[in-house]
């Protein structure tokens, strides 16, 4: 049967939630998306388990007993990576609207609602929401220079965290994020589908521009995208996400996902040259800066400017580590640069080469 063409679902809206190695909070999310202010038949819930080794699979058992009349589906996907869980829920999915969320979210009661209500608009292809923090403990004092204001809004990446205010808006679909991510699944399809995204450390060599891949097709396909401030979820933000290692190591995936979306902009500008040299000719490894920014006596204001500074500095090196990284790994393995080129990735599958003597 058609994915897009089939007998029209009863389910208004299908929840997919990839997962690995996360019972604890993966609860905490179900029982969230169990108090959604919505009759339990007006949606389905996929938990997608990439291979997980703790007690997800009990978890998800207990959760069908306990929130039953429920419908929460269960599927394991043994290709590893959030690309494999999303676009598998999404080829299961029984609902015209797929929405994408982590396993370590709280959903608000009128979440689900409000992003059913927006879809009521038959121009609108994507829905973001209000993605605010649950802190674990209390947040170091540095964490709030990585908040970038936006006019009446604010958002910090490197934790996943948006919140545009209160008025409900058309917004330029590269803010909607896979934590908190509506989309009707003709334009996922259309649009392709999602990149890679989220390996394993000794597979990040695969890692891609996930959600921003595919948020980058819309907006050059016009599609239109909303915030919608009542489709509110709270991000949990452990301690250990609040260190300078959590962020090294963020910053490093950043800049896998930058080498991923170079790349690919390149080939598309110089398509019509040979795949593989060519291609190859163009990429070119970022260089590290040479010094630290040294620490300047002055006034505390002072010293904290410096401070920022050197965090920023100490980050950006990170980033470029990754992104050399990736470049090299492209370079030296031509399946690689082949998986990276892919038109879309629907067959998941992750391309076998001699990793140790080609990395």
């Amino acid at each position: 049967m058609d994915t897009m063409t089939g007998p029209k679902s009863k389910f208004q809206a299908s929840v997919i939630i990839p997962t690995l190695n996360r019972a604890h909070s993966l609860s905490q999310t179900l029982q969230s998306l169990s108090r959604q202010a919505l009759p339990p038949e007006a949606f389905e819930i996929l938990v997608i388990d990439n291979g997980s080794l703790d007690s997800t699979a009990s978890v998800v058992q207990n959760a069908v007993e306990k929130f039953a009349p429920h419908i929460i589906r269960y599927i394991y996907e043994p290709v590893p990576g959030s690309l494999s869980g999303r676009h598998r829920g999404a080829l299961e999915a029984k609902s015209d609207i797929l929405v994408f969320i982590d396993d370590d979210i709280a959903a608000d009661s009128g979440w689900l609602d409000a992003i059913i209500g927006s879809f009521a608009d038959s121009t609108l292809q994507i829905v973001g929401g209000k993605n605010l923090p649950y802190y674990e403990v209390i947040p170091p004092e540095w964490l709030e220079w990585f908040w970038y204001k936006f006019g009446e809004g604010r958002a910090c990446s490197e934790l996943s965290l948006l919140d545009f205010g209160e008025e409900t808006r058309e917004i330029d679909p590269i803010w909607v994020w896979s934590l908190n991510l509506a989309i009707r699944k003709q334009a996922l399809f259309a649009l392709g589908g999602f990149h890679p995204d989220i390996f394993p450390k000794h597979l990040q060599h695969f890692q891609g521009d996930g959600e921003v891949g595919l948020t980058m097709k819309a907006k050059e396909r016009g599609f239109k995208a909303l915030y919608q401030p009542k489709a509110l979820i709270y991000h949990r933000v452990p301690g250990e996400r609040m260190t300078f290692e959590y962020f090294d190591n963020r910053y490093f995936f950043e800049g896998v996902c930058h080498s991923f979306t170079d790349i690919r902009r390149l080939y598309k500008k110089y398509k019509a040259m040979t795949f593989l040299d060519k291609v190859k000719s163009y990429l070119r490894p970022m260089k590290l800066a040479a010094k630290s920014i040294l620490d300047l006596p002055g006034s505390p204001h002072v010293a904290n400017i410096f401070r920022k500074l050197k965090l920023r500095h100490r980050f950006q090196q990170s980033f470029l580590a990754g992104y050399n990284f990736h470049q090299l790994a492209v370079q030296n393995n031509p399946p690689l640069l082949e998986w990276v080129l892919r038109e879309n990735y629907w067959d998941y599958r992750l391309p076998e080469f001699d990793k140790e003597n080609s990395l």
